[in-house]
């Protein structure tokens, strides 16, 4: 097959497409918003099948995330630490209100996501298994809007569609 006719959500793009990109999410429990009560009701729905629509802060980054690109959530601050869903990109980054009281701008950059397979914030894939996919990336930084390169993307995503018994977890 022509790499033009290629799907671009794989990352080949044709003339004057754009490339499909991959984008790091914190989740981080320390801070100011307690995850677990809503991956209560969210994880019995990515069981099902069904995915996940929300809204998340994008960190420093005003531009570059575009509908179709990848999203990979990473919970920080306690252990255990890694992987704790994969989804996509939805809307392009807005701004709105600052989701932290603690930080400087009133302002933050926000983009709709949907998340397509949620796993136990308990039972993430460990940061040692998601290092040994993508040594370069940083798989722990200060804040989400991080770019990774597409296939270790695909690759993690493609580890979280196997079950528990093909994973080792």
């Amino acid at each position: 097959m022509h790499d033009r006719q290629r799907d671009s959500r794989d990352g080949a793009a044709g003339e004057g497409e754009r490339r499909r990109r991959a984008f790091l999410f914190l989740v981080n429990p320390r801070l100011h918003y307690d995850p677990y009560p809503d991956w209560q009701v969210w994880l019995p729905m990515s069981d099902r099948g069904e995915s996940i629509p929300i809204e998340w802060n994008t960190g420093g980054r005003r531009s570059g995330m575009e509908p179709g690109d990848a999203a990979l959530l990473v919970k920080v601050g306690l252990d255990p630490r890694g992987l704790v869903a994969v989804g996509e990109v939805v809307t392009r980054i807005y701004v709105g209100p600052q989701w932290n009281p603690d930080a400087s701008r009133p302002e933050a950059g926000w983009v709709g996501l949907r998340l397509t397979r949620l796993l136990d914030l308990d039972d993430p894939v460990p940061l040692d298994v998601l290092r040994g996919i993508g040594p370069r990336v940083r798989w722990t930084p200060r804040m989400s809007g991080t770019e990774v390169p597409l296939d270790v993307a695909l690759s993690v995503e493609g580890l979280v569609g196997l079950g528990a018994e093909e994973t080792g977890r």
